[in-house]
């Protein structure tokens, strides 16, 4: 979604590679899904609409940090905001019992530091260098290492559309950051 976003609300020019990517990176993620029944649910829905704040997320994290950067602050001010709102959120739906919390702080603290927290600096700081498009483009890696982490921590078994997904996948992301180095050159 970052590119065409990009592509009709921005109106910067994509390199042409950012296309054929797309649509590779695409037919790997579906075939990594097993996807075999085409019933669109609500879930389905709001998956998408996920995808299209996680879009805007990536061009607009881009746009700040390029301006300002200071991707540690950045990072900072976004991780105190999802807890804030988390926190608020949680208090109108959720039953906070401290025993169950104390129970699964470990989890808890790893998916707030390190997985929430420490990755989304990472990523802040990465989008310094790199523009929205390929950086969402690169995203779209982790598939493919949940896969490979699917296979290698939980022995699952990887058919033939899996390997060929990953590799698509594998193909648009190198397309999209090598094309543009070989015509600088």
């Amino acid at each position: 979604m970052v590119p065409i976003l990009i592509f009709f609300f921005k109106k910067d020019s994509l390199h042409w590679s950012v296309w054929p990517s797309v649509i590779l990176c695409l037919t790997g993620g579906y075939l990594l899904t097993d996807f075999y029944d085409a019933i669109v649910r609500l879930g389905d829905a709001l998956v998408i609409l996920g995808a299209l704040f996680w879009s805007t997320h990536i061009i607009f994290t881009g746009m700040i940090v390029k301006k300002y950067n200071l991707p540690l602050t950045i990072g900072a001010i976004q991780t105190f905001l999802v807890a804030l709102f988390s926190f608020l959120i949680g208090l109108l739906h959720e039953e906070f019992v401290i025993e169950n919390i104390l129970n699964e702080i470990d989890s808890i603290l790893y998916a707030g530091i390190l997985s929430g927290g420490f990755a989304f600096v990472l990523q802040i700081y990465a989008q310094k260098n790199i523009t929205p498009a390929p950086a969402a483009i690169i995203f779209s890696l982790e598939g493919v290492f949940a896969t490979i982490a699917a296979w290698f921590l939980l022995s699952q078994i990887l058919g033939i559309n899996n390997l060929i997904g990953c590799a698509f996948i594998l193909s648009g992301v190198l397309l999209s950051q090598l094309v543009p180095l070989i015509k600088k050159s």
